[in-house]
């Protein structure tokens, strides 16, 4: 198993903390976001969604999202418990996980993204996914109080 993560990456951190914490060892196989690496061909192969982590298991196959990761690695190691080691433990934990991704993680990160304006997505991407992202982030926008005045209109998807 190798691990594609970034050092800038608070989601990448995520998992390199669990790894820590499960005495777990395995290459980590840096992805330079500051240069774009992350929508090159070579990294859409692994990744088609052109985000890190990915943990790449050693039959090739790519896992993505933290909260998968983390599960398939307690999972294959299961010791320590990081998740509990009784039902109501774990159903514990996923609660909290959940809360603090949605009312923790999730806020800060869209305070940080809606602090400035909307970065230009890099020209082989935006055809693809231009349309999803401009309506994601006006439904998120339109819905904070003193939204910015460029959102007060709902932006209309690209043509194909």
């Amino acid at each position: 198993m190798k691990l594609y993560q970034s050092s800038a990456s608070p989601n990448s951190r995520r998992v390199r903390i669990f790894l820590a914490e499960k005495g777990i060892s395995m290459p980590l196989v840096p992805v330079d976001l500051g240069a774009k690496e992350q929508f090159s061909d070579a990294y859409a192969a692994i990744n088609p969604r052109r985000v890190v982590p990915v943990l790449v298991l050693d039959d090739g196959t790519a896992i993505g999202e933290v909260p998968v990761i983390l599960r398939y690695l307690e999972e294959v190691f299961p010791e320590p418990p990081l998740f509990g080691a009784t039902p109501q433990a774990r159903a514990r934990a996923a609660m909290w996980e959940r809360r603090v991704e949605l009312e923790g993680f999730a806020a800060a990160m869209e305070a940080v993204r809606y602090a400035a304006p909307f970065p230009p997505l890099p020209d082989e991407v935006a055809p693809k996914t231009l349309g999803v992202t401009i309506n994601f982030r006006y439904e998120i926008v339109s819905g904070l109080p003193n939204k910015p005045s460029t959102t007060t209109t709902k932006p209309s998807a690209p043509t194909p």
